[in-house]
């Protein structure tokens, strides 16, 4: 397994990897919040770091087939936008939805492949990789 930490390295190597960092910001606020971590409390810290932002949050067709189960979803609803990237396959969801050219692969799927030593090269950046091999995360050792 991977720290909230280790998540969060991860996903700035990938940013800065793709070359998004001018346009993508990776914040550790939820990884570094004490106890539990909601996404209303996120928004609400980052609307106090970002006045006058409006925010979209982006979910996977699985997420957002479940936020109405979330932590305060109601009052989460009515401070950010939501836009759904759709999974192949999966049913239309109550939001905005784009479909994009990806991988119709999931992350449980890329831990596995990493477990059972397989080649992930062409599924994430080599940094990340790299990374993940050297923190044996995963089972990759």
């Amino acid at each position: 397994m991977a720290t909230a930490e280790q998540r969060f390295q991860m996903a700035d190597l990938a940013v800065t990897s793709m070359g998004l960092s001018e346009k993508v910001e990776v914040l550790p606020i939820e990884v570094r919040r004490a106890g539990n971590s909601y996404a209303i409390d996120t928004v609400q810290e980052l609307k106090k770091i970002y006045p006058n932002t409006n925010f979209t949050m982006v979910l996977g067709s699985d997420a957002a087939s479940k936020l109405d189960k979330w932590h305060r979803s109601k009052e989460l609803l009515e401070q950010v936008k939501v836009l759904v990237v759709k999974r192949p396959g999966a049913k239309p969801s109550d939001y905005d939805e784009i479909s994009i050219k990806a991988l119709d692969i999931s992350s449980t799927i890329v831990r596995q492949s990493i477990a059972k030593r397989e080649n992930v090269s062409a599924l994430l950046p080599a940094k990340v990789v790299t990374y993940i091999r050297e923190y044996g995360l995963y089972g990759s050792r």
